[in-house]
């Protein structure tokens, strides 16, 4: 005897099941205008409010078509930053204050444990065996010493050099002459405002070097002015 065939229930269609979607529509639909709505609303409080927001947000502000550059001042950054983003913050003005200019190629911004080190090699700012600086770069070291004086934190300029004193030098030893080219550094940053109380000089002479002095290529890179932003 055959088996009856189960039978499947009917299953009647729901004719408001539309509604359901029309409904989701119209809400998005709704949530759009609004948004249109006030935006098109906002007023100038609000919208310098963004601006503002938006430029703290960065290091270096847009300088246009102008000569001035302007930088974020300390107090804004010291608010918005930590001293690790500080410091990048500092390594970007230096970059600026700096682009083509007779130093831009001559000056390394490194950090190292939140120390930002401006260094400087000593054959661009100085003839052989001298502490006076080279009249053509003034210019571009007076534009770094006044970004370094709308920004914070303690500055140590030390003076480096190789092993080997320079053949007619007037200073008696390496330790006076890298002590004589961080105070002729430091003194222009004193004269573009960098408050006296935060600056420090130190000449170490060849007691720090950062490569050999037994090749001409590791002692151009021993002799060297470094600028340190610390604290």
């Amino acid at each position: 005897m055959a088996r009856k065939k189960k039978l499947e229930p009917e299953v009647l269609a729901d004719p408001e099941a539309w509604m359901t979607t029309f409904a989701d529509l119209i809400s998005l639909m709704l949530t759009f205008f609004i948004l249109l709505v006030s935006m098109s609303t906002l007023d100038k409080t609000g919208l310098q409010d963004i601006s503002t927001y938006f430029e703290s947000a960065v290091s270096v502000l847009n300088a246009g078509a102008g000569t001035e550059i302007n930088l974020i001042r300390p107090l804004e950054l010291q608010r918005i930053v930590s001293p690790r983003e500080l410091m990048l913050a500092m390594r970007q003005n230096s970059n600026v204050v700096l682009k083509n200019s007779t130093l831009e190629h001559h000056v390394r911004a490194l950090i190292v444990k939140n120390r930002l080190y401006l260094r400087m090699d000593d054959a661009a700012l100085f003839e052989e065996g001298s502490a006076r600086l080279k009249a053509e770069n003034i210019k571009a070291l007076r534009r770094l010493a006044k970004m370094l004086a709308i920004s914070p934190g303690s500055i140590s300029v030390n003076g480096h050099t190789d092993d080997r004193m320079a053949t007619g030098s007037r200073y008696p030893d390496l330790w006076s002459l890298s002590l004589a080219r961080a105070a002729s550094v430091l003194h222009i940053l004193e004269a573009e405002g960098v408050n006296p109380s935060r600056l420090s000089l130190a000449g170490y002479g060849p007691s720090r070097p950062i490569s050999t002095d037994a090749t001409i290529l590791g002692r151009k890179h021993n002799r060297r002015v470094d600028i340190v932003v610390y604290k």
